[in-house]
């Protein structure tokens, strides 16, 4: 007696034909190929595998309906979050229209949500999960509240808000869910972190100022770096991490510049005037109040050394102060503030600044802003950091120091 046909009726969308198909013996296992019309009308062909005839038509079951749930298109519930993430998410930020600084924010929270922290051991990130767990509403939780932990406050938001617009978003257009398991549901992203203390507004005075420009102008690199005992990174890379630090401060403590607005900066953005002035031009896309301005670099050692740095870059497109190992790359935001805020507490302690124990990269805007107060112009300082009057009264004079009160007193007594 020959075996039965299967039937050739066609199938209707979202339905198999494993009910109807024969499974076959072969080597010991069963084998079943089958059919399933997906929602939008493709056919796709499959064939699996199993024990038992049982276990061979409850696998392809199992794959029918993962097929009709993600449309049949690479991804499955079952794939691993964390390459999706990398191959999906993170280009679709790459790609999206957004400011350079937000980019960078974003790829950091990305990149915090993987676990590919230098600093941390994330145990709830979301790299290990499936897609099917990673988007649990308990794991998404745990993952964003380890982050405010780790990293604080606000990076948990940030991290909330890249779930919701470059994964859960990407996700629903893969079909792979159905709206978002962070709509409507609140989490506690509160840190155990200290709140750093507030840092704008304060001022270095004309001869501390000219002490640490001094200072940074005569250290060199490699003092006091030694080859690492283990690890990718050489001595080489330790000086230029340092390098970095020192000629980063420098530009800022002439320019004001935001520590962003200094490390977006190519050497495309760098130009001398006639009279021998270096200018550097922030563009709006990296101004944070998006302002593009000319900024002159007010002391010419700092111009001389700036120079001798773009006679050593690849060509106009690297970055003034870029990536150690590579200048054609930015600096990472977190070892950038690493090795910066090392370089402070060095300063304060060689140069006997209290200031620079707490005080960080803002400090040159507050400090400039206060030195110039009698010589520019409110309206030409204020163009000159890139915000308004009033911003720059509140948040960049330093009204802490009162000797000129005193001293204009004085003078009125003796009058």
């Amino acid at each position: 007696m020959s075996p039965q046909r299967a039937a050739t009726t066609r199938l209707e969308s979202g339905h198999h034909s494993i009910d109807r198909a024969t499974p076959r013996e072969r080597d010991g296992q069963w084998l079943l190929d089958w059919s399933v019309r997906l929602h939008d009308g493709r056919l796709k062909t499959k064939r699996s595998q199993g024990a038992t005839k049982g276990q061979v038509r409850q696998r392809a079951k199992a794959t029918a309906k993962e097929l009709l749930a993600t449309g049949g298109g690479l991804w499955k519930t079952t794939s691993s979050l964390g390459d999706y993430l990398d191959q999906v998410s993170r280009p679709a930020i790459e790609n999206a229209q957004l400011r350079p600084n937000s980019r960078t924010r974003y790829l950091l929270a990305l990149s915090q949500l993987t676990g590919d922290c230098s600093s941390h051991t994330h145990a709830n990130s979301l790299k290990g999960h499936s897609i099917a767990s990673g988007t649990r509403f308990r794991a998404l939780e745990a993952c964003l509240q380890e982050i405010a932990q780790l990293h604080g406050t606000e990076s948990a938001r940030q991290a909330r808000s890249v779930v919701s617009k470059y994964v859960m978003q990407q996700l629903n257009r893969d079909e792979l869910i159905q709206g978002s398991p962070l709509a409507g549901m609140s989490i506690n992203l509160s840190s155990s972190k200290p709140t750093p203390p507030k840092r704008g507004g304060q001022a270095l005075t004309a001869d501390q100022y000219r002490a640490v420009v001094d200072f940074l102008l005569l250290l060199d690199p490699a003092e006091g770096q030694s080859k690492p005992s283990r690890g990718r990174w050489s001595l080489e890379d330790r000086i230029a991490k340092r390098r970095n630090a020192i000629d980063l401060t420098l530009l800022q403590a002439s320019t004001g510049l935001r520590v962003s607005e200094a490390n977006s900066l190519t050497w495309e953005h760098v130009e001398a005037d006639d009279d021998g002035t270096l200018q550097v031009s922030v563009t709006e896309d990296n101004s944070k109040t998006h302002r593009g301005r000319r900024v002159p670099v007010l002391d010419a050692r700092v111009s001389d050394r700036l120079l001798t740095r773009q006679n050593a870059a690849r060509n106009g497109s690297a970055y003034v102060i870029g990536s150690p190992a590579d200048q054609m790359t930015s600096w990472d935001r977190d070892n950038c503030q690493k090795a910066t805020t090392a370089l402070y507490i060095e300063m304060g302690a060689a140069l006997n600044i209290e200031m620079l124990k707490t005080a960080r990269t803002h400090l040159w805007r507050a400090t400039l802003n206060s030195l110039l107060l009698d010589q520019v112009s409110e309206v030409v300082r204020a163009n000159f950091f890139g915000h308004d009057a009033a911003i720059n009264r509140a948040s960049y004079t330093d009204l802490t120091d009162t000797s000129g009160m005193v001293a204009a007193a004085r003078r009125l007594q003796v009058a």
